[in-house]
């Protein structure tokens, strides 16, 4: 799994958590004012899970994600796909939490 840091519409950057079948697993949820600020989001999600929650969300069509949340209250992350159930959202956050630190990238 890698970490990727672009600049995506109208130049506005962002990072994505891709595994090795270059699926997304995660991405930012928002976008920065530079690369180097979503460099630095991407580097702290990846080595800093302390204090972490990560919570389902449903959506209006019934497809559920999961979203991370660092202990400050501030979304830092949501699942890079939806899922067709809570357990399923959550079983995706559960990975993602014991594999976030193991990837490649800021």
């Amino acid at each position: 799994m890698r970490f990727v840091v672009e600049s995506v519409v109208a130049g506005h950057p962002a990072w994505w958590l891709i595994d090795n079948d270059g699926l997304v697993l995660a991405w930012s949820g928002t976008t920065y004012a530079s690369l180097a600020i979503a460099d630095h989001a991407a580097h702290r999600f990846r080595v800093d899970p302390e204090g972490r929650e990560y919570r389902t969300e449903v959506r209006g069509d019934d497809s559920w994600r999961w979203t991370a949340w660092n202990p400050a209250g501030e979304r830092v992350a949501v699942s890079g796909d939806y899922f067709t159930t809570s357990v399923e959202a959550s079983d995706a956050a559960d990975r993602m939490s014991a594999l976030a630190g193991d990837s490649i990238g800021p």
